[in-house]
């Protein structure tokens, strides 16, 4: 019986779907959040900055549909930024999102 060598195995094909679904995740919070606030007093000041980002995010996540992926980096990193500000307005989830969304940015690359 003759023995096969070990193959190497080939690199690895990114695979951004979990910053896809934090990022929807996300938004889908931000929109919870910007309707609960809009309710309020101040809900204006809150719910428009919360409404645009959710809009921004989830046509980002339509574009980490398809590679390439390594322009989308710069784009993927300040969404995560600006998810995990939005505890400002009191959205922890879209908080907890974000910090999954920068952990997992290598996921983003060529």
């Amino acid at each position: 019986m003759s023995q096969v060598p070990p193959t190497q195995p080939g690199p690895i094909a990114p695979d951004p779907t979990t910053v896809r679904i934090a990022i929807l995740v996300s938004a889908i919070f931000n929109i919870l959040t910007a309707v609960s606030w809009a309710f309020t007093c101040i809900g204006i000041v809150l719910s428009v900055p919360l409404v645009v980002l959710a809009v921004f995010e989830i046509m980002h996540f339509n574009a980490l549909a398809q590679p390439p992926y390594g322009p989308k980096r710069a784009r993927t990193q300040l969404l995560g930024i600006l998810e995990v500000c939005t505890i400002l307005a009191g959205n922890l989830p879209s908080l907890i999102c974000g910090v999954i969304g920068l952990a997992m940015l290598d996921k983003v690359r060529d």
